[in-house]
């Protein structure tokens, strides 16, 4: 029953509009949160695909583990298939070359975005490689869409892990 609650505060507080997954850990977990074991990989877009751009066109595949950055606790697993094209140079630079968190770069860059939740178990897509060891027992599992100025940007997958359960305790 307690992990029914903390799965249903975490959905409950990461529905919040505009809220960042990075900016939500951060204050919950009362540190700053880092993306580690960062890996990109260029792949050509299928058909058909969730962002509407032609077959070959170019996406990048990001896995990434957020984790504390005193701690160095890891909280989330996450993998990210995104359309570079879609989003300003500066934003795609800082993906591949700092340790920010896409909703750190977002909120910096201020950029604007909606999220679509997106049907079908987490991973269930056909582009989900999940490079990361993610475990079964994780608290929450979920997909979504991120839209930047009506146009779809990002599809990203997280894991939240157990790693949160004291943070969520009542």
């Amino acid at each position: 029953m307690v992990a029914m609650a903390m799965r249903s505060r975490l959905e409950s507080e990461l529905s919040e509009t505009g809220r960042t997954v990075t900016s939500f850990l951060e204050e919950l977990v009362g540190e700053r949160v880092d993306a580690h074991e960062r890996r990109h990989v260029t792949v050509a877009a299928g058909t058909p695909n969730l962002f509407g751009v032609e077959k070959g066109h170019p996406l990048v595949r990001r896995s990434a583990v957020l984790q504390g950055r005193t701690s160095a606790q890891p909280f989330v697993n996450a993998e990210t298939l995104l359309v570079p094209s879609r989003l300003p140079a500066a934003c795609c630079r800082r993906l591949e070359t700092s340790a920010d968190p896409i909703g750190r770069i977002l909120a910096t860059e201020g950029i604007d975005f909606t999220r679509s939740q997106l049907p079908g178990p987490c991973g269930s897509q056909p582009w989900a490689r999940n490079p990361l060891a993610v475990p079964d027992d994780c608290l929450l599992a979920r997909t979504y869409r991120l839209d930047i100025d009506g146009l779809a940007v990002m599809v990203i997958s997280e894991w939240f892990l157990r790693s949160l359960e004291a943070f969520l305790s009542p």
